[in-house]
């Protein structure tokens, strides 16, 4: 069976799609990563993506459809310093991995701006990456339209992916601890209703939800006899009971 980047296109659920454009936003992204970011992880800033990146931009003018420019230079300048920071970017990453350094090497990199007196609330939640980075660099692409219509257009267009990036980014980290959350939560309901067994057991013992933290609980009537059959062959005759024996009571 295919897996979902097997498939074509045209063959992808619209769930399938979205999740496809989410993970390709990155690379229009790390075009403007690379300048307001820093500590960006070794594997993002990949020599094949930035190459190809640097190629992309190069030849963006000239596309069908494209604007041309007599500042056309000035792109193609802005895609090499791009390929420059890139790999600089990722050399000295790597001599951080060397030293041992800790450091997730697909990390977006901090931005420019945490430094800044920032209230509280923007750099919590990671508002500063998923809001104003992507500002910033819509304003930054505005100001450059006025010099070269093709870079400030590509700027504002990354400064968009930059934005699906950093919040698909931030839903999957939000997503995987609300799974630790769940997990912690199911492990203390599971042990109350262990508790719960080890009692003396009723004919129907259904919690309500209230209870147990949103989780259905419950066992039905014929399981619950296979429980109490099961506690009664684990659990050892008193020493004082007298048993028979051929020999008669002892």
């Amino acid at each position: 069976m295919p897996t979902p980047q097997d498939k074509k296109i045209e063959d992808m659920s619209w769930l399938e799609q979205v999740d496809l454009f989410r993970r390709l936003s990155l690379f229009p992204a790390i075009t403007v990563m690379v300048f307001i970011r820093r500590k960006i992880g070794f594997r993002v800033m990949n020599p094949t993506w930035l190459i190809i990146l640097t190629i992309i931009i190069f030849i963006f003018p000239d596309l069908p459809g494209g604007l041309p420019s007599p500042t056309d230079g000035l792109m193609k300048f802005y895609a090499l310093v791009m390929l420059a920071l890139g790999l600089f970017h990722r050399s000295r990453r790597w001599r951080e991995l060397c030293r041992g350094e800790r450091w997730h090497t697909y990390s977006p990199g901090i931005s420019i701006l945490e430094f800044l007196p920032l209230p509280g609330f923007l750099k919590s939640n990671r508002r500063v990456n998923r809001f104003l980075d992507p500002a910033l660099v819509v304003i930054i692409g505005l100001i450059i339209l006025a010099l070269s219509k093709p870079l400030g257009i590509w700027i504002i267009f990354s400064a968009f992916f930059l934005y699906v990036y950093e919040q698909n980014l931030y839903e999957k980290q939000l997503a995987r601890d609300l799974d630790i959350l769940d997990g912690m939560v199911a492990a203390e309901v599971q042990e109350e209703t262990v508790k719960l067994f080890e009692g003396k057991l009723t004919e129907n013992i259904q919690r309500p939800l209230a209870e147990t933290a949103g989780i259905p609980t419950g066992l039905a009537p014929d399981i619950h006899k296979q429980i109490q059959l099961r506690r009664a062959k684990r659990t050892p005759p008193p020493d004082n009971l007298a048993t028979e024996t051929p020999e008669g009571r002892v």
